[in-house]
């Protein structure tokens, strides 16, 4: 039976416990992907931190006012926008690597195909004959653009 509403109001005027230990262990895995102690790093390092969160702080006037606020607002996420900010490592490298894959691979069904010529040539029967590969560069090329995972490649 609730005394004066104690049970009702219980939680909800803050975070629970459990909610404050996942907080904290959020803070501690944005730590530890961090280059450098939140201490060692420069004041306008924090304060990016606190941006990609849109966190401001007014009466920051020391460092360590900053640090703490930083701590404090470790487990928020970072806002869509500066995500976008961030580089992402360019796929150019992967691509022309399949390129050259793709390259190389068509290079190789031409000789197979000439090979299978010169066989036909001398009265051999080549049909259904595959020197080594089971893949040939149109299902390479089909794959690439409907991957099994779902991600395509544009080539």
């Amino acid at each position: 039976m609730p005394v004066n509403g104690e049970d009702q109001a219980e939680g909800a005027g803050g975070p629970s416990l459990r909610e404050e230990q996942d907080v904290e262990k959020i803070r501690e895995e944005v730590l530890a992907k961090l280059e450098k102690p939140l201490e060692k790093m420069k004041v306008k390092e924090l304060k990016q931190l606190l941006t990609e969160r849109g966190v401001t702080c007014t009466a920051c006037s020391e460092k360590d006012q900053l640090v703490k606020t930083v701590h404090d607002s470790l487990h928020l996420p970072v806002k869509k926008e500066n995500l976008q900010k961030v580089k992402m490592p360019s796929q150019t490298v992967e691509d022309d690597e399949m390129q050259h894959i793709l390259a190389e691979l068509k290079k190789k069904q031409e000789k197979e195909n000439e090979l299978k010529e010169m066989l036909r040539k001398q009265g051999m029967n080549v049909d259904g004959m595959n020197f080594g590969g089971g893949m040939d560069p149109a299902m390479l090329e089909k794959i690439l653009k409907n991957p099994p995972g779902g991600k395509k490649q544009d080539l």
